[in-house]
């Protein structure tokens, strides 16, 4: 739990107020199609989930940074960091990024030491 406390103390809440802190789950709903299981650009299967509406994990999960949970990048298409998912896997003693101190960015562009995810 140190690392929780280490990342909520760094980076905060994302976007809309959401805190972003480890969760111990098996699998979460699809981020890119809100669980329906629908492509919601085209109306086909979800490419992400493929039609199942939920996503396998591997625990401990944290909120994607670079798409604030949404699984969407700015166009619209599949997150290339968390792929869709809305979450990214973490190491159980994983602690917050010391080159970007858990905020993902570095300058301009994503943090390459966390692949902009905050955590190392």
């Amino acid at each position: 739990m140190e690392y929780a406390k280490e990342v909520l103390a760094r980076s905060g809440t994302l976007h809309g107020g959401r805190i972003r802190q480890k969760r111990f789950v098996d699998s979460v709903p699809c981020a890119y199609c809100g669980g329906r299981g629908v492509d919601p650009k085209y109306g086909t299967s979800c490419p992400v989930c493929r039609a199942a509406g939920e996503v396998q994990v591997i625990p401990p999960v944290v909120t994607c940074l670079s798409c604030c949970a949404s699984g969407r990048d700015g166009a619209g298409l599949s997150c290339l960091a968390c792929r869709g998912v809305g979450v990214v896997s973490v190491g159980k003693d994983a602690v917050t990024c010391p080159k970007c101190r858990g905020s993902g960015q570095d300058g301009v562009f994503y943090c390459l030491a966390c692949k902009g995810q905050g955590v190392a």
